[in-house]
């Protein structure tokens, strides 16, 4: 299932390093052969933020109630998913978790929920680093 790359409204919103590294991810993985998520592998401590965002990128359309939808690179506004995305990112790297549940929840399938939690933290935790 090819994740949806839509033109977005006109407004502007402001560029995350999560959001510009999934977006690249979900443009990469249209045309890349399908595949099951290897998530052993990002368990490993060289593992780079490009492998988690390919990761989750691979992962959405299985594990979300909807099929999501990334704008296109470089795009100033965001989507529903993005947002809800970056929300969740931002829930997890504060400890937040009544929200990360919350969140989780509204549009996670139930076996999906914790590889996601691992794959946004991960990922968020890399480009923290860098």
């Amino acid at each position: 299932m090819a994740l949806p790359l839509l033109r977005p409204s006109a407004t502007p919103a402001p560029q995350e390093p999560l959001l510009g590294h999934l977006r690249l991810a979900a443009l990469r993985c249209r045309t890349a052969p399908r595949g099951p998520v290897e998530a052993c592998a990002l368990l490993h401590p060289e593992a780079q933020a490009e492998d988690y965002a390919t990761a989750l990128a691979r992962l959405l359309p299985e594990v979300l109630i909807r099929r999501p939808v990334f704008w296109r690179p470089g795009t100033g506004s965001l989507s529903f998913d993005e947002s809800w995305l970056l929300a969740l990112a931002r829930a997890l790297r504060t400890g937040d978790a009544d929200s990360a549940a919350f969140l989780l929840a509204r549009r996670v399938l139930p076996r999906g929920r914790p590889l996601l939690r691992l794959l946004v933290t991960g990922l968020s935790e890399r480009l923290d680093a860098s």
